[in-house]
């Protein structure tokens, strides 16, 4: 079976709720990683201000690459738990997460 498009493919697994129901998933999703990528990116900024350092610093101290603190600073790092609950400590704080 040759597949056209993912759209044509749902349309003839799914009905239009369905469909609705998934594209509302997508789109919360997608507002969710970008709102955490933003408050990490943000605190990191706060961060590096208080503590009067530079971006060479903070790849230092976070301990990751180059690359991931400019991803990290542009709030567009794919961050794990694992990375979230790091930065945290060493910002010394405590990272929550919320479901609203």
């Amino acid at each position: 079976m040759k597949v056209k498009s993912f759209k044509l493919y749902l349309e003839s697994r799914l009905n239009k709720e369905e469909i609705a129901d998934l594209e509302k998933q997508a789109e919360t999703e997608f507002e969710t990683l970008k709102a955490l990528q933003e408050d990490v990116s943000r605190t990191i900024a706060e961060y590096m201000a208080k503590e009067h350092i530079g971006f060479n610093e903070l790849v230092r101290r976070l301990g990751v690459s180059p690359s991931k603190v400019s991803q990290i600073q542009k709030g567009e790092a794919n961050l794990t738990l694992a990375s979230i609950a790091h930065i945290s400590s060493l910002l010394n704080r405590k990272a929550k997460l919320i479901f609203e």
